[in-house]
């Protein structure tokens, strides 16, 4: 990776729900603005600090600007999308707004700031290829990369579950927020962990043409696998920002 003055600018975490990155991610956020560093996570606010309507309009606006700070990737990215053959007409408009959202707080990250994204564009480009009739995932995950490229610096943590972990937790899960369903109704946990492999063999492909985007493994099947998630995490940020490269 080739590092800027400030390190790594974007974190992006992706892995199937029940995975932990939204944990992960907080966990994360806590331990770097304890050291001064300026930091967001604007996924993660949207998802749990504010109400549904803040959250819809806060999304919408982001959308907006996605769309016209990038027409001609918010117009490529939405034509891969449609092409994927969605199962709904819903399903297309939900995973479209989501790129689209997710674009736009990529565009406005503020100067100096480290964004930790929860749920970001690689994330959006499984979302789409799950329950899709045709695989669009390359193209996607080539726009994602190009789009995480644009602010800097960036580093992919990809979340690593055993299949019966994510089982238990999404049995535990009282809102049931989830488009992975535990007992096997719906899209069940083996699409979900196969679909992800499909989106990393990808990744890998559209990263190896672009220095500025890294991937970094962690596993998160115990609370000791939590705290070394964050600190190896953590670790490699401050390494990048001090010069002491991750590749």
């Amino acid at each position: 990776m080739t590092g800027s003055a400030d390190g790594v600018t974007t974190v992006e975490f992706f892995g199937v729900p029940g995975a932990g990155k939204s944990t992960i991610a907080r966990r994360l956020t806590e331990r770097l603005a304890a050291t001064g560093r300026p930091v967001a996570e604007p996924t993660y606010e949207l998802a749990h600090e504010v109400s549904s309507v803040r959250r819809y309009l806060s999304k919408s606006g982001y959308a907006a600007v996605g769309t016209l700070r990038q027409p001609r990737r918010a117009l490529v990215g939405a034509r891969a999308i449609a092409d994927s053959g969605q199962p709904s007409g819903r399903a297309l408009v939900k995973t479209t707004f989501n790129w689209q959202y997710v674009t736009g707080v990529l565009e406005l990250r503020a100067p100096g700031e480290l964004q930790v994204l929860d749920q970001g564009l690689v994330q959006a480009a499984w979302s789409v290829g799950l329950g899709a009739e045709r695989d669009r995932t390359p193209s996607l995950c080539e726009l994602a990369v190009d789009a995480l490229s644009r602010g800097g610096t960036a580093l992919v943590v990809v979340v690593d579950v055993a299949p019966e972990t994510v089982r238990e937790r999404l049995s535990r899960r009282a809102d049931g927020d989830t488009r992975v369903s535990p007992t096997g109704d719906g899209h069940g946990v083996s699409e979900a962990l196969e679909r992800k492999e499909r989106v990393e063999r990808s990744l890998v492909d559209a990263v190896a043409d672009e220095p500025s985007v890294d991937l970094l493994h962690v596993d998160n099947e115990s609370r000791a696998d939590l705290e070394d998630a964050v600190a190896t995490v953590f670790e490699r940020l401050e390494g990048e920002r001090h010069g002491v490269s991750g590749r």
